[in-house]
């Protein structure tokens, strides 16, 4: 269990049951600006993701390295969806199964998450509020670059 220090009860239910460190940037070359990039694992058999917490995108949205599916722990949803981005349209599918927000202090996070999937995503991987967001309790210490998370 995470330190006391940090939790806020609401009701029964801490607020956080876990924190894990978050990064400004990824050096791809998207990041001009700082932005919010926490670890997720969609595929257990490979490292995690770095993605950027995004409360305007739809979805989550995976670049997927090389040898990772969605297909082994992902159930297809919908197929031929198209997402309008500041990058262009793009044509993909949908998928749905759970992922998990892994802790650097407290218990990993594990929901279940939308996750729009494109063989022609050119941008960095997102973690969307209406995906997954919207399903947990988070927070953010920007002093000391800290994500805050718990289970609804």
């Amino acid at each position: 269990m995470i330190s006391e220090r940090f939790l806020l009860a609401q009701g029964d239910l801490p607020f956080a049951t876990g924190r894990i460190r978050y990064l400004d940037n990824d050096d791809n070359g998207f990041d001009i600006e700082p932005r919010i990039l926490v670890r997720v694992v969609v595929d257990p058999a490979f490292e995690p993701l770095l993605a950027v917490v995004d409360t305007a995108a739809q979805w989550c949205v995976f670049k997927l390295p090389p040898g990772a599916s969605l297909e082994r722990n992902f159930e297809r949803v919908q197929s031929q969806v198209i997402l309008s981005t500041r990058l262009g349209r793009f044509r993909g599918d949908l998928y749905r199964g759970d992922l998990t927000i892994p802790a650097d202090e407290g218990e990993p996070l594990t929901m279940e998450a939308t996750v729009f999937l494109s063989p022609d995503w050119p941008g960095p991987s997102f973690i969307g509020y209406p995906g997954l967001l919207q399903r947990i309790r988070f927070a953010v210490d920007p002093e000391e670059n800290l994500f805050y998370f718990g289970p609804l």
